[in-house]
């Protein structure tokens, strides 16, 4: 009992110390607060970066699609539908079927190939009848009515009519039938006009047992305008909105896909035909979180083994057949996440051990500042186990209820989903500041007493155990960094991609380990600035650096803590600006231009010329192909894409762009070979060439059909890859102009552009598209610039160094605070002697400078070196291209106006915290002063 009393009586230090306590539980609580936040955060942005993954897909990736090739269903045919629908439904797992939102049928027939064409467009022409639900709201009707239903089914395919019959039925099922505007321009039919049509025995969805013909007519009672060609109803199929094109340029073939209502499909179902039924179930990304993620991924393994799955529409039994792409979406979700994760916990390292730093400086200055009291305490009896109680009596009620303020702050303030983790780091940052005040106890409580009541000894030289120690964790440092090198942030254990801890704390670890080199080295340039300085005549400069010699405690721990702000800062600066220069040469690398421009189904795009317009710098044209006939070889023909640019035109629409993307002369010369083995075109053409190809040489010869006409071209370079093309795509490059030149057929009109303008024309540029071209698409390079930025956990990664860098920052400057206010009692009272010996206000002044800019100096100039060196050392192991949207390797960017920005700013940090400390000591009387420690 007289222990715990002995103990009380030491606390009650604490009311001489009330600011020193404030500080530590400012201190503890603020570090609580930041670690119990950080899971929440990422929760929060890995639910939105989930959803946006999902809104982001397209929407047959991201939803569900069961479809059966089948018989039709009789009278009440939608009803029967629909209830198959909800027993599809019931069938999905609860995880699965709690985040769908809305459900839609389509029911797409075989196709009927048009029997009297003979003046059509196209004289092979095949039309497909489709019902689907919710179309309402995305077309809207311009002429004509919507189809209705006359009641007069097809009959059944055993009616008596065979192939060798010469007359058909007298009287032929009549059907409604209503098409796009785009459509019905394209295939030349008209409002109110009568098609024949009978079944294509050849359709894919049919069998031999359907090579019985069944003529019926198509009245087209409707013509209808598509309102939101993006829209999710459509689910990411166009064939209502334009026809598709088959066939060759030679033999053309016109698919056209027609809207009916919905009893034709049971008039149509009379016959016998197979339809094609698909079951769409819409997903709401908002009702996703990200802890549900592999809960989902599993379930829906699980329901695949219900079904067939397959990548296209048409299933190729009865049986269901599943379509999404929800698995393979969870699942690079999760990779991605693993990735943030990884690369967030070096971002979150450097903190922490900046934060322990900061509360192990405090811990041993506040020792320090209490030496005589410890002494005295030690020499009236208190024991070294009385003493170290006390102190953790004491670090515990501190810090403990900091740490129960900064998680419950965190828990209030902080949106996102609770986590465990919060407390969990919220009980770690308690503990270790427990344990660092008690370890700077531990020493002075162990000391032995004739030690203590030295207080002017002179400093001892480091024993060689802790220099043995200090060693070894300088070569695991620099050990790390080389692991980190050679394996990357990342392991892989064969199912799931997850950090180790003790690579992500390498950097702040390296920082650490240069820490340590410095504050053993640093006396040296010290003392040899202090020799050099007694040689003046002047009082200052010698006193202030001796003043540092003397008290290295002082100096050395904020001097470490500087150090590694530095480092962990360059370091930030230099990920952060090699993420944003990738993501800005990905952008120019995915697309080619500020802008490219087409249309849906391809065709000319002539009319959508941007030239001229308000803020368009430049337009090149260009014409793709992407499955042109190639040949290398004799017998030999493949798909290669073809990519005919303006070549003059598009120098400048890439002038300035952070890609390469010239062209070889022969291309932009005024040249204009015909394209015959003796006038071959130049192009250049990819390394990689379709299969069964032979490599091409530099100089050699290959063919290419270009809009139906043969064409020689002959290789003037080689390139592995090329802007706006994918990067695994084999393709050949030509001038369009000479491409124009040697076509003899028609005029080969270019079915791209390709712009430079800057962000705020997209509006005008997608109005005048929509206003000349139907179906007209426009991408935007500043869009997916923007989207790759503004991706959560892309962004995530940013922030967080970002926030990390801020949150260095104000350990720095608190831990500089802190210490000079611990040992603001032996400054103020140096202060005075020199004050009452005569040293004028401006000398004490210029003696404040003398004794901390050298420290500041040496712990700046080295971190800055450590932390870019570190980032461009490790870069290439952080996987970094996974948040630059690309696959290709990243060029580590060093921005070095942001680091001597962000080196000036810590300066102003720490200039402004030693300003504030030497004023409070100024304020101070000269009086009162030399009383310091009487009491």
């Amino acid at each position: 009992m007289s222990r715990v009393w002995a103990a009380a009586f030491l606390l009650r230090r604490l009311r001489d110390e009330v600011g020193v306590a404030l500080m530590i539980f400012a201190l503890v609580a603020v570090t609580a607060f930041l670690f119990a936040a950080a899971p929440r955060l990422f929760n929060q942005m890995s639910d939105v970066g989930l959803r946006h993954r999902l809104e982001a897909a397209r929407v047959v990736q991201r939803n569900l699609q069961i479809s059966i090739l089948g018989p039709g269903q009789p009278a009440d045919a939608l009803a029967g539908l629909a209830d198959q629908g909800q027993e599809f439904l019931a069938e999905m797992p609860q995880s699965l079927r709690s985040l769908v939102v809305e459900r839609a049928v389509s029911v797409t027939s075989p196709r009927f190939i048009v029997t009297d064409a003979p003046d059509r467009t196209y004289q092979n022409t095949f039309i497909s009848l489709r019902y689907q639900d919710g179309l309402g709201r995305v077309t809207r009707l311009v002429a004509g009515r919507m189809p209705g239903a006359h009641g007069a089914p097809l009959p059944p395919i055993d009616y008596g009519f065979t192939p060798g019959d010469p007359e058909p039925p007298e009287v032929l099922p009549r059907f409604d039938i209503a098409l796009s505007d785009a459509t019905a321009e394209a295939a030349g039919l008209q409002l109110g006009e009568v098609i024949e049509v009978t079944a294509d025995g050849n359709d894919p969805m049919l069998d031999r047992r359907f090579a019985i013909p069944l003529p019926a007519e198509f009245e087209v009672v409707g013509i209808f305008s598509v309102v939101d060609a993006d829209a999710g109803v459509w689910y990411d199929d166009s064939s209502l909105q334009v026809l598709d094109l088959a066939g060759s340029d030679d033999n053309p073939i016109a698919l056209v896909t027609a809207l009916v209502h919905p009893d034709a499909y049971v008039d149509v179902a009379a016959s016998g035909l197979p339809f094609l039924h698909e079951w769409r179930y819409f997903v709401d990304p908002g009702r996703v979180t990200s802890d549900q993620a592999e809960t989902l991924v599993a379930d829906m393994r699980r329901m695949q083994s219900r079904f067939l799955t397959s990548a296209t529409a048409l299933p190729s039994t009865v049986q269901p057949t599943l379509r999404t792409a929800l698995p393979e979406l969870l699942d690079g979700y999760v990779a991605e996440r693993s990735a943030s994760e990884a690369v967030l916990s070096v971002a979150v390292v450097g903190p922490l051990v900046l934060a322990a730093g900061a509360v192990g400086m405090v811990g041993v200055l506040l020792v320090a500042r209490r030496r005589a009291a410890l002494a005295l305490a030690r020499g009236r009896g208190a024991s070294g186990l009385l003493l170290i109680g006390a102190q953790l009596w004491e670090a515990l009620l501190m810090a403990g209820l900091a740490g129960a303020a900064g998680w419950f702050a965190a828990t209030l303030l902080v949106p996102g989903r609770a986590e465990a983790w919060s407390a969990l780091l919220a009980l770690v940052v308690v503990l270790s500041a427990v344990a660092a005040l008690v370890a700077a106890t531990w020493p002075v409580a162990r000391r032995p007493l004739g030690d203590l009541a030295d207080d002017a000894r002179p400093l001892l030289r480091p024993s060689p155990r802790r220099l043995v120690l200090e060693g070894t964790a300088v070569v695991l440092c620099a050990g790390g960094v080389l692991l980190l090198r050679q394996r990357g942030l990342a392991i892989d254990d064969g199912e799931a991609t997850r950090f180790d801890p003790m690579l992500a704390a390498t950097p702040a670890l390296a920082g650490l380990a240069v820490g340590i080199v410095a504050m053993r080295l640093y006396p040296l340039p010290i003392r040899a600035l202090a020799w050099l300085a007694a040689r003046r005549r002047d009082l200052v400069p010698v006193l202030g650096l001796r003043t540092v010699g003397r008290h290295p405690a002082h100096a050395n721990l904020p001097l470490l803590v500087l150090m590694l702000t530095a480092a962990f800062g360059a370091f930030s600066s230099v990920v952060t600006a090699t993420v944003d220069r990738g993501q800005l040469v990905a952008s120019w690398e995915n697309l080619g231009a500020d802008y490219r421009i087409s249309r849906i189904g391809g065709g000319s795009v002539s009319r959508a010329d941007p030239t001229g317009l308000p803020g368009i710098e430049a337009v090149a044209g260009a014409y793709v192909d992407p499955a042109a006939d190639f040949t290398s070889t004799p017998n030999q023909s493949s798909a290669i894409l073809l990519y005919g640019l303006d070549a003059d035109a598009y120098r400048d629409v890439t002038r300035g762009a952070p890609i390469s993307a010239a062209l070889p002369a022969d291309l932009v010369s005024g040249a204009r070979p015909t394209g015959t083995p003796e006038s071959p075109i130049p192009a250049v053409l990819s390394r990689r060439l379709p299969p069964a190809s032979q490599p091409v040489p530099r100089g050699g010869t290959f063919q290419v059909i270009v809009a139906g006409q043969s064409m020689t071209f002959v290789n003037v370079q080689d390139r592995l890859e090329f802007p706006g093309l994918e990067p695994d795509a084999a393709f050949v490059i030509a001038s369009l102009d000479q491409l124009q030149a040697a076509y003899t057929n028609q005029t080969l009109e270019p079915n791209q552009f390709l712009v430079r303008a800057p962000a705020e024309v997209e509006a005008e540029l997608r109005a005048h598209l929509q206003e000349r071209v139907a179906l007209g698409q426009l991408a935007s390079r500043h869009a997916a610039y923007r989207d790759l930025q503004q991706a959560p956990l892309v962004a995530a990664v940013v922030i967080g160094f970002r926030g990390a860098l801020v949150v260095a920052a104000a350990y720095t400057a608190l831990a500089t605070m802190a210490a000079l206010t611990l040992s603001a009692s032996a400054r103020t009272r140096d202060l005075a002697f020199l004050r009452i010996l005569g040293v004028s206000a401006r000398q004490a002044l210029q003696l404040t400078v003398v004794e901390h800019g050298p420290p500041v100096l040496i712990a700046l100039a080295p971190g800055v070196a450590l932390g870019v060196a570190v980032a461009v050392l490790l870069a290439p192991s952080l996987g970094l291209a996974a948040f630059a949207g690309t696959e290709r390797a990243l060029a580590v960017t060093v921005d070095w106006i942001g680091v001597a920005l962000m080196s000036v700013a810590l300066l102003v940090v720490v200039a402004v915290a030693i300003g504030a400390a030497t004023w409070l000591a100024r304020r101070a009387r000269a009086a009162d002063a030399l009383r310091i420690g009487d009491d």
